[in-house]
């Protein structure tokens, strides 16, 4: 019957709208409820969290004071939504504070900034071998999380200058992961993905040019294929910010439009992203 037709569509409509309302009041309450435990873990562990990225992040060290708290809050909220576990070896209290700077180093400038598709980051101590790779690995992202070798992690931020972050080089790996091999998910950032086009229309043709011998600025291990281009610019990007600027000027601007800062700029960011949580 018709009526009974018009009645059941405007149920699922309803429903569907009810479902909505529903999802969107959910977030803000738990928005609002992370941003609480984010001040109190900040207010009793201010200082000391500033002192651990001082002293192993550069890039937060540069950072003038307030640019630092809001770096700061974006970490705590981080490692608030994950697990940090370490495999045959014992945990670090910093371990989730650094780890999740790495993170959002490099989302600093991006509204969704906290992967969310990930749950899980695993510590290894030192290379490890995974699956049927001969070669060790430092670190690598995969489905079922994100996962580091630590005296790798620590070296990387130790020699601030090599290009060779396995910290910035596995986040950059996981925020490629979420937003184009995760599938539809919460953490897909839609304005990300936008400028990820415009920055590979850069970016593609020195990818090419690399596979076929031509050298560059960049570690030649970005010509293995395109996802580890990707990672190595980032790299780069932050590690030898100037140089790249200089020599790979276009390459350079396009990564600044696409993650929103430039890491030779003392508050780092171009525009401020509106969300915290």
């Amino acid at each position: 019957m018709p009526g009974e037709n018009y009645f059941f569509t405007w149920s699922i409509v309803l429903f569907a709208g009810a479902c909505y309302v529903g999802k969107r009041l959910w977030q803000q309450y738990q928005g609002r409820r992370t941003a609480a435990t984010v001040a109190a873990l900040l207010e009793a562990n201010n200082q000391q969290y500033d002192e651990w990225l001082a002293e192993y992040n550069a890039y937060y060290k540069s950072l003038p004071p307030h640019m630092r708290q809001r770096f700061l809050e974006r970490v705590v909220a981080f490692i608030l939504s994950k697990e940090i576990r370490c495999v045959n070896l014992p945990a670090e209290e910093r371990m989730p504070l650094l780890i999740g700077a790495a993170a959002v180093q490099i989302s600093f400038g991006l509204d969704k900034y906290l992967l969310d598709y990930f749950d899980t980051i695993y510590v290894m101590q030192h290379n490890y071998n995974y699956g049927v790779f001969a070669r060790p690995f430092e670190g690598h992202v995969n489905s079922q999380g994100i996962y580091l070798s630590w005296d790798n992690f620590l070296k990387g931020y130790a020699d601030y200058t090599d290009a060779e972050n396995v910290g910035i080089h596995e986040m950059a790996h996981a925020l490629a992961y979420v937003n184009f091999m995760a599938g539809a998910n919460d953490a897909q950032d839609d304005a990300f993905i936008g400028r990820f086009y415009a920055f590979s229309a850069v970016a593609r043709p020195i990818f090419n040019a690399m596979q076929d011998g031509e050298e560059t600025m960049l570690n030649s291990y970005a010509a293995s294929n395109y996802n580890e281009f990707w990672a190595v610019a980032v790299e780069t990007f932050f590690e030898r910010s100037l140089r790249m600027k200089v020599y790979m000027p276009d390459l350079y601007q396009a990564m600044c439009d696409l993650l929103n800062q430039d890491p030779l700029l003392p508050e780092k960011l171009l525009e401020i992203p509106v969300s915290l949580v």
